[in-house]
């Protein structure tokens, strides 16, 4: 690759990435929010609801979720199993029986399309008049319900294994597709344990996924219901076709020799697609808007990831008893292709999950990314010296090079295999509600919302004087905006349940710094506008 060439692919790189960040921000993606709910959030109902109904603005999988509904005791309610809607793929129900007249919390979990797991919860009340504790009491039974799998980490080191063993793969037997060297046996090893590597990986991966969506651990590993409800998953089905691929690279595997067949390389290409296909088609992309253009996206940087990266650790794992030579030119070549091609659909995809650039820092998502781009820029940097040295004092000039090369692409992957356990669109969370006070013309005034989480959350508007008693206002109106994605004011319908104390519901679509504000009209001709920045996480 000369110096002319190469600032030609920088370039073009560099004019994608432009048009990518001018470009992307305006389709941005997120996890499942709930859209709509019967009953809705707070709603007074006069009598009992004869089920829970969640709407979603995406596909959602039901058969890893439930709903659930507490009474004002804080004790579960015995409802039926949660079902998904034959007709609309994004709404799930719960028949309920009949219920008392009283205050109610409904927690719901489901899964997004791409396997993460989405909850909730929100009140309602049942009788003729509101007893204004509905936000007391969702708070005291999220605290109370809230949990989490301990076996978030070991999916994470699964991922590893299974992008490592997807990269060697593809990396060795494209950097050796017309080698001798693919029959060498160092080389058949390197197929072998990745081939191990898939199977594991996947078959982990599927007997957690049900355990983790669910909030339970090890104890349900083998649960035989579970894994049936995994299986009728995207992610499920996926993880399970990926699984028949290992066995297929298996073979694959044992029957590499120097000179390999037609039948072989025919054999070998479908595996690959197969394999990277099971990969983007239950990934983040698989999931968000226009999945049929980013999903494809998502394998030709899969593929291109593989040929560059994958065939650098075979590389540098086979020269050490080898000549490399030849392995090495055509090594370079690859790179020259797949290098800008790995970093412009890197971006290009990360972009567009996060909805624009404006937000990297605002999620770990975000963060994770920003870390893998610093770390995949380092490794540009090295390839691109150690092809200069290539030219000119063969492949031992640069084998110092190539193992710094592969130390940074492993902590690539293990980033890589971090961000897939990540919501584009999450924070970490702090605290699930949110209140402040604020004070205009000796009127104090309590904001609050619950919980301060993307979907559906409760505002609170409670209003009195220092030291006294204060007359009924006239209205309140309250609209929250998020400047960060230059989204327009959220307006919310507010009700007056008890005296200066209003309450309405907000639909959050995104996590981030909202802005709040309150109007209060105390009086005829007299409007006292409240400000507040509430943090809504993930």
């Amino acid at each position: 690759m000369t110096r002319r060439s190469f600032r030609r692919t920088l370039g073009a790189a560099a004019a994608s990435i432009a048009i990518a960040v001018a470009f992307i921000p305006g389709i941005a993606s997120a996890h499942a929010v709930l859209d709509s709910s019967s009953p809705s959030a707070s709603e007074l109902l006069a009598s009992s609801p004869k089920e829970i109904r969640l709407d979603f603005d995406e596909q959602v999988e039901a058969t890893l979720g439930d709903i659930r509904v507490y009474d004002s005791e804080q004790h579960e309610v015995s409802i039926e199993k949660t079902v998904r809607s034959s007709s609309d793929l994004s709404i799930v129900t719960a028949a309920v029986p009949k219920l008392d007249n009283g205050v109610y919390v409904v927690v719901w979990r489901v899964v997004s399309a791409d396997g993460h797991p989405v909850s909730g919860a929100f009140p309602f009340e049942i009788g003729t008049q509101s007893t204004g504790t509905s936000a007391a009491l969702l708070e005291k039974v999220l605290n109370g319900t809230e949990t989490s799998s301990t076996l978030r980490n070991p999916m994470s080191t699964l991922r590893l294994l299974g992008f490592l063993g997807l990269i060697l793969l593809i990396g060795c037997v494209s950097l050796l597709w017309c080698s001798p060297l693919l029959g060498n046996s160092r080389v058949r090893k390197v197929l072998r344990y990745s081939s191990v590597f898939i199977a594991v990986s996947s078959l982990g991966l599927l007997l957690m996924q049900g355990p983790y969506t669910a909030g339970k651990s090890w104890g349900a590993l083998f649960d035989s219901a579970i894994i049936g409800d995994v299986l009728q998953t995207r992610l499920g089905f996926a993880l399970f076709i990926r699984s028949m691929c290992a066995v297929a690279w298996g073979i694959i595997a044992l029957t590499a020799t120097s000179s390999v067949s037609r039948r072989w390389r025919i054999g070998t290409v479908i595996t690959t697609v197969l394999t990277i296909a099971t990969f983007a088609g239950s990934g983040h992309q698989s999931a968000g808007t226009l999945p049929a253009l980013f999903v494809p996206l998502d394998m030709i940087h899969l593929a291109g990831i593989s040929t560059w990266v994958g065939a650098l650790l075979v590389l540098a794992f086979i020269s050490r008893v080898n000549d490399v030579e030849n392995e090495a030119k055509r090594f370079s070549r690859m790179a020259t292709w797949s290098m800008p091609l790995v970093v412009v659909t890197g971006v290009v995809q990360g972009l567009h999950l996060m909805g624009g650039i404006s937000t990297i820092t605002q999620s770990n998502f975000g963060k994770l990314l920003l870390l893998k781009t610093i770390l995949v820029g380092a490794v540009v940097l090295l390839g691109a010296k150690a092809r200069a040295q290539l030219r000119t004092g063969g492949f031992p000039s640069i084998a110092k090079v190539i193992r710094w090369e592969s130390t940074l692409v492993v902590l690539v992957l293990a980033v890589t295999s971090l961000m897939v356990a990540q919501s584009p669109n999450s924070t970490a969370r702090a605290s699930i509600s949110f209140s402040a006070t604020k004070v205009q013309n000796g009127i104090v005034a309590e904001l609050s919302v619950v919980p301060a989480v993307v979907g559906t959350a409760e505002v609170h508007v409670i209003l009195s004087p220092p030291g006294g008693s204060l007359s009924p206002v006239k209205d309140v109106t309250v609209q929250f905006d998020l400047p960060s994605r230059n989204i327009p004011p959220i307006p919310v319908n507010m009700t007056e349940i008890g005296p200066n104390h209003w309450v309405g519901i907000v639909q959050f679509p995104y996590s981030g710094e909202w802005t709040m504000k309150a109007r209060v009209s105390p009086a005829p001709n007299q409007t006292l506008l409240f400000t507040t920045d509430v943090t809504v996480q993930g």
